[in-house]
């Protein structure tokens, strides 16, 4: 009798442990989900800018920007694909309520905590949330600056969006962790044209990266943008996060700190209206919210930037000179 051969079953169990020790390292170090969200929060960034510029630009109103969560929610309808067609903007956007003086914490963004909420679910299945005052106004701060002596008051009025990424897909959180990223972030969108990114978003590359831009200088007068300059254009940083770019954009004395005093929208702290134990507020090791100071946001994930030698401000003016600007893809 011929006997065949066969593999054994010490050798079988061999084959299939190696197989799992792949598999399993391909899971860990691929984690496809972080890559999906990078890419759905980015164009939600870009939905979000784009709606509320073209509103402002094509509204002949003097003062265009939405005059309560209502009026906000209108304007995003009209700029953002939704999911169904909806025939009455504003009967929709009256339909429920949206967040209001309390920050939402985990528990408003369960199911049935949402069914009173006036959700916008884009094309994409992402899905919108508005947060403005109890009374549906529009959320504001202030900060003042000295320009040739004079004391000048600069103001910023905003209202919160919130956005689960990847619609009613679990984990519906906005708790974030190194390990497992929040699906619901939030963004500031202001009267300034701008919406700005908050919370762990800015201080977590998986979500987003941003460069500072420096401006061609003449190397001789110093001047900005000067015709006969025939040195590089304009110095692009290496990508960074999103927090590091600001630091390195707008620290006016170099000593670390976003100067708020300057009056720029970036350097608004958004975080003011949040509680301090608010899921979309970065938080210190400590458990203790410290605004503005850099080694606040890279005690969590990232190590402290790079300064430039205060490329910056180093023709010696009280403005800053560069700006910071968002990848589109990275």
């Amino acid at each position: 009798m011929r006997l065949k051969k066969a593999f054994t079953l010490a050798e079988l169990m061999i084959v299939f442990i190696v197989i799992g020790i792949i598999i399993s390292l391909g899971v860990s170090t691929v984690r496809p989900w972080e890559k999906a969200y990078k890419y759905a929060y980015l164009r939600v960034y870009n939905a979000l800018s784009l709606a509320i510029y073209n509103h402002m630009v094509n509204t002949s109103d003097d003062d265009a920007f939405p005059t309560d969560a209502n009026k906000l929610c209108e304007a995003l309808l009209e700029y953002i694909n939704t999911s169904e067609h909806i025939d009455d903007p504003e009967a929709f956007c009256k339909s429920g309520s949206h967040f209001g003086d309390t920050p939402p914490t985990a528990a408003d963004f369960t199911e049935d905590a949402l069914k009173n909420k006036v959700t916008i679910t884009a094309s994409n299945g992402v899905r919108l949330w508005i947060g403005a005052k109890n009374s549906g106004i529009e959320h504001s701060l202030e900060a003042t600056q000295v320009i040739d002596g004079t004391t000048e008051t600069d103001k910023v009025r905003f209202f919160y969006v919130y956005a689960d990424l990847n619609g009613d897909r679990k984990p519906n959180s906005p708790v974030w962790s190194q390990n497992q990223m929040a699906d619901i972030v939030a963004f500031a969108i202001t009267d300034k044209y701008i919406v700005i990114p908050l919370g762990y978003p800015e201080v977590d590359s998986r979500y987003l990266e941003a460069h500072v831009v420096y401006p061609t200088f003449d190397t001789e007068s110093g001047d900005e943008d000067v015709t006969s300059y025939t040195g590089d254009e304009d110095i692009t940083s290496d990508a960074m996060t999103y927090y590091e770019a600001k630091v390195q954009a707008f620290d006016l004395n170099d000593d670390g700190e976003i100067d708020t005093s300057i009056g720029n929208v970036m350097t608004y702290d958004f975080n003011d209206d949040l509680d301090s134990d608010s899921p979309f507020k970065v938080k210190h090791t400590d458990g203790n919210y410290k605004s503005d100071v850099k080694q606040n946001y890279n005690s969590h994930y990232e190590t402290p930037p790079e300064f430039d030698d205060n490329q910056c401000n180093s023709t010696g003016y009280t403005e800053p000179v560069c700006n910071v600007k968002i990848n589109d893809y990275h």
